[in-house]
């Protein structure tokens, strides 16, 4: 008696997941629209407003990708020696080096940057007081190093994020 209980158990727990299993293939899959797709969609509803949106939303995208590849390429060229010390990365001295880095590749793009080096000094020693002191954290690769491609961009992030904004608020408060 209690076999047959349990071959009727089993045949309709088979058939729930073998229900389950062709309602996932059948049910409409979901989508995700990202908010750039958004605005591009309604650009070409006719939305101006979208337009402008999608175009800086677009350029925005492409400044990102140029510093990830910019980012790669300084991590293949620093001198880690000369860079760590017990694998923790200088910031400050890599601020100073990632910065000008960037100001020249983006001089080869035709824009020109003016930059006081008393503020990147400044800006350097935010950043590694912020992330060796405060925080006592960087970005670290697979082994255990410092990412010298994330850390370029981060530093970027932070002289346009951090930096250059909160000297320009101060300029405009005085």
């Amino acid at each position: 008696m209690n076999m047959k209980i349990f071959k009727s158990m089993s045949k309709s727990y088979a058939c729930q997941k073998l229900l389950g299993i062709c309602l996932l293939l059948t049910a409409p899959h979901a989508t995700a629209e990202s908010i750039l797709e958004m605005h591009e969609r309604m650009c070409a509803s006719g939305n101006q407003k979208s337009c402008e949106r999608a175009s800086v939303m677009q350029s925005a995208d492409e400044q990102a990708k140029r510093i990830e590849q910019l980012g790669d390429a300084y991590a293949g060229k620093i001198d880690r020696d000369r860079m760590e010390l017990e694998n923790k990365p200088d910031l400050e001295s890599a601020y100073l080096e990632v910065m000008q880095d960037y100001f020249l590749a983006e001089k080869a793009n035709g824009v020109e940057q003016s930059v006081s080096n008393q503020m990147l000094t400044l800006c350097a020693g935010h950043y590694h007081n912020y992330w060796r002191n405060q925080k006592l954290w960087w970005p670290t690769n697979e082994q255990g190093s410092p990412d010298w491609s994330t850390i370029y961009y981060f530093i970027v992030d932070h002289y346009y994020g951090y930096c250059l904004r909160n000297t320009l608020s101060g300029a405009s408060n005085s």
